[in-house]
């Protein structure tokens, strides 16, 4: 191989290796809970939710990836292995998981849907009073693309911080 030849192929194998890092990001508080997250905001679009206070909806331009944060008051005073038990019986679609990581006061539930990944943390804050949630779903093919980015987005969430 020529010393041309070289050159173009180490450029071409740095070029197919963007990282995570060299996206722009874009960090957020929630206003309402004080929850933080960050997303790369050129792969990344808001969208429309459900409506409902401190959850925030996010596509990515090919709409193959979908991402919701989102907090909430733990009125029913559940635990986090208490919640865990009642979301994986009353949602639906955790029927292959493969990484199930806990703490005293979080879990994390991931596996596959179809041909889609899915990573969801659930972080209890303020004394188990509020619930934070961090969810994204992304297809299989493009692993290599989101795995790094997720990792960044999950080392980013932070829970919230406005306990009443």
């Amino acid at each position: 191989m020529t010393k041309i030849g070289l050159i173009v192929l180490i450029y071409l194998a740095a070029m197919s290796s963007v990282s995570a890092a060299t996206w722009p990001w874009t960090y957020e508080r929630d206003p309402g809970l004080g929850f933080q997250f960050s997303y790369p905001r050129d792969l990344f679009d808001r969208t429309e939710g459900d409506g409902k206070p401190s959850f925030h909806y996010f596509v990515s331009r090919d709409a193959d990836a979908k991402l919701m944060v989102g907090a909430w008051n733990n009125e029913a005073g559940q635990t986090p292995s208490a919640f865990k038990q009642w979301l994986l019986r009353n949602t639906g679609g955790y029927d292959d998981m493969t990484y199930l990581p806990r703490g005293r006061s979080w879990f994390v539930i991931s596996g596959y849907r179809g041909n889609d990944i899915y990573y969801e943390k659930v972080m209890f804050s303020c004394a188990g009073s509020v619930v934070n949630v961090f969810a994204i779903t992304y297809p299989k093919s493009l692993r290599s693309e989101y795995d790094p980015v997720v990792e960044q987005m999950e080392d980013s969430f932070r829970p919230s911080n406005r306990c009443s």
